[in-house]
């Protein structure tokens, strides 16, 4: 089973009422109705729709549970049993796709889809488990073997009889159901239906020999031989099974009508309980409704306040701001002017420039000096 893979699309790309119905012929296969439903009172048979469409999830889902645990017990799981009724139904569904992915099954859709009790995921979910329990029970499908009760008996011909003397069978379109009341006059597109009221009693305009005659080829076919072997697609079949089930229908009915009786009229019982209960609840409680009722309206005009005080308090925080920027801008703008003022770099370099002049005239004087000298005691030589 291992080996036995499958990839399922989230898309909901498979067709969820014919897979529905693939599902409702495996449990019949595992006979469910007699292994399942007979210990669990509360279900009802299956339909070709059940699981397909989501109607009431408080029963589809329980189903779901149950049927789920009871498919992976008849093939051979053993894992920790729920109560369906009592249990979170994420906790179920997280329980049964890990159980059916040790089996094998491989699922890209979330557990979430399946607590709903329908759709496509469940749908998918229970025809692996179906797959798993006949393949657990060695069930496998044989080819068909036909008999001469299924084919189509061939109408008997006298072989004596005239040619002339068959029925024709026209295939005629658009021709009116009362054609065959009004005579062989009535051509192709002559009478329309809503112009034929019926007014009276309706005469045929049959001829009664080939009336007889088709009664008379028609007519063995029709009678019925108890030593011939009746085809399941037969009516007489369908008949048959229909009053069985009547008769099971109405013996049922005797014994579960009691019980359902009972049922309702607890339930009537309590619908009246909970309708007191509800109406004393609101009576007890009405005062406490009033008063909740009018501090709402003050906490609605309190809020409605603030929300006013509150647009204000924005505006002049913005006012704010951009005040404040201004403010800083003209601070910086100071700072730029009193660093130029109290800067005494011109004056540094002035006086260090004096300074270099000074001392280049003290230089020249005393070259001044020397060469004066020089000159004297030439001229005195």
């Amino acid at each position: 089973m291992e080996g036995k893979r499958r990839i399922i699309d989230a898309g909901g790309s498979c067709n969820v009422y014919a897979l529905m119905e693939e599902i409702l012929e495996k449990l019949k296969v595992l006979n469910y109705e007699t292994k399942f439903l007979q210990q669990r009172k509360q279900f009802k048979p299956l339909h070709k729709c059940f699981f397909a469409v989501s109607s009431t999830a408080s029963e589809q889902f329980p189903y779901f549970a149950a049927l789920s645990a009871w498919l992976l017990t008849v093939s051979g799981v053993e894992f920790a049993q729920w109560n369906e009724f009592e249990e979170d139904p994420n906790s179920i569904s997280q329980t049964v796709l890990s159980e059916c992915q040790r089996l094998g099954f491989v699922t890209s859709f979330p557990v979430s889809k399946l607590r709903h009790g329908s759709g496509d995921a469940v749908c998918q979910l229970l025809d692996f488990l179906c797959d798993t329990a006949l393949e657990k029970a060695n069930f496998s499908v044989k080819p068909p073997v036909y008999t001469m009760a299924d084919f189509i008996e061939e109408a008997q011909v006298d072989e004596e009889a005239e040619i002339g003397d068959e029925i024709a069978v026209e295939v005629v379109e658009n021709v009116s159901p009362y054609a065959a009341y009004l005579g062989d006059e009535i051509e192709k597109g002559d009478v329309k239906e809503d112009e034929i009221g019926i007014q009276g009693v309706l005469e045929s305009n049959v001829d009664p020999a080939k009336w007889a005659l088709e009664l008379e080829r028609v007519g063995p076919m029709l009678r019925w031989k108890k030593d011939r072997a009746i085809s399941s697609h037969e009516w007489r079949t369908h008949l048959d099974q229909s009053q069985k089930h009547d008769t099971l229908v109405g013996e049922r009915f005797k014994a579960v009508r009691p019980v359902l009786i009972s049922v309702g009229a607890r339930l009537q019982k309590t619908v009246e309980r909970i309708a007191a209960k509800e109406s004393h609840l609101n009576k007890d409680f009405e005062h406490l409704g009033a008063d909740f009722r009018e501090k709402q309206k003050i906490l609605d005009s309190i809020q409605e306040r603030y929300n006013t005080l509150s647009q204000s308090v924005a505006e002049l925080t913005g006012d704010l701001t951009s005040k404040t920027e201004a403010v800083e801008n003209i601070k910086a703008e100071m700072r730029a002017r009193n660093h130029k003022i109290t800067d005494t770099s011109p004056l540094n370099k002035i006086s260090s420039a004096l300074s270099g002049l000074r001392k280049e005239i003290t230089d020249m004087e005393l070259r001044i000096g020397v060469v004066s000298q020089t000159l004297l005691e030439r001229r005195s030589t």
